[in-house]
Order: C-alpha cells, then sequence, then structure tokens
C-alpha cells in the first residue's frame, strides 16, 4: 500500500475577528437606520395631528377669553370666594363639560347666575347651544347653607334678583 502525503497549503483566509467586526458594524448601521425612520415617522404623525387641532383641545384645558367668558356683576353682594366655592359644588367650573356639544356634554352656549340673599341661594339659568329666545332655557339652583342642588324651580325664582355672574361659550359664536 502506498502512503500518501499530504501537504498543507496556506489558505487565505480572511481574519476572523476583523471579519465579524465588519459584519457586527453593518447590522448596527442597518438596525439604527431602521429605527431612525421609524421614529421620524412616528414623530411627523403627532406633529401633525397636534397641529390640526385648535390650541386649547391640546392641552385639553380651555381657556378664559379664547374659549369662555365670565363676566362678574353685583360681587359686593356675595363674598367671591363662598360664590366659587359653591359653583365648583354646583359643577359649574367644570369648563370642560359646560363646552363639551356631546349627548353627555353640557352643551351650554350661556349661564347667568342670579343670587336670592334672602334665601342664601344661587338661582342659575342655562342657554343650550341653539337657543332661539330669551325664553329658551332650563332653571337650576343652588342652597349655599344646605351645599346642595336645588331642583324643581320656577321661572319666578330669578325675578327681581340681582345678576351675579355671567359664562358664555365663545366656541359657538
Amino acid at each position: 500500500m502506498k502512503k500518501f502525503y499530504f501537504t498543507q497549503h496556506a489558505v487565505n483566509k480572511p481574519k476572523l475577528p476583523y471579519f465579524r467586526l465588519i459584519i457586527a458594524v453593518i447590522i448596527l448601521t442597518i438596525v439604527i437606520a431602521s429605527l431612525l425612520f421609524v421614529f421620524h415617522n412616528k414623530q411627523s404623525s403627532v406633529t401633525n395631528s397636534e397641529t390640526s387641532q385648535p390650541s386649547s383641545q391640546v392641552n385639553n384645558q380651555p381657556r378664559a377669553d379664547k374659549d369662555y367668558r365670565i363676566q362678574y356683576s353685583n360681587s359686593s353682594l356675595i363674598k367671591r370666594s363662598t360664590f366659587n366655592t359653591a359653583l365648583k359644588k354646583a359643577g359649574l367650573f367644570d369648563f370642560n363639560y359646560l363646552l363639551n356639544t356631546s349627548d353627555d356634554g353640557g352643551n351650554d352656549a350661556k349661564i347667568l347666575v342670579y343670587y336670592n340673599q334672602t334665601n342664601q341661594q344661587l338661582v342659575f339659568k342655562f342657554y343650550q347651544n341653539g337657543y332661539q329666545s330669551d325664553n329658551d332655557y332650563q332653571i337650576g339652583g343652588y342652597d349655599l347653607q344646605k351645599q346642595t342642588g336645588i331642583h324643581g324651580l320656577q321661572p319666578s325664582a330669578f325675578n327681581n334678583l340681582p345678576l351675579v355672574y355671567t359664562w358664555e361659550n365663545l366656541q359657538t359664536k
């Protein structure tokens, strides 16, 4: 039997550490480019949707003299702190609700508040968006002593009472 002798020849192999490094850099570059592409596209869509909304909807806070207007009258009759506390408890400082025109919103165009000093009561006249005349309103009230709402008031409840507060929706004008 004849013996075979194999000779080894040097093969030009790329050095393995450099090859791995080059592959890793290429993969890393592809991943970073993909992330930048995705992030850039998402960022621009958010910017477009924010710029298309009115400024009060971006931060979800209605702003005085832009979305609504408040006017106090006859300020000497009732302390403003007492009055504002009563309005908060009655829900009349929830401007998001008052401006909301959906079925579960206030849908109010104007609110007039009268003060009954004798009975320590506030009487509210609510005008909803689209009202046709001064006779097109709803009535509500708040008892300052009992700190509860008053229901079942008649239109005569605010006769001869001084107007102390007016809230007006400026979005519907």
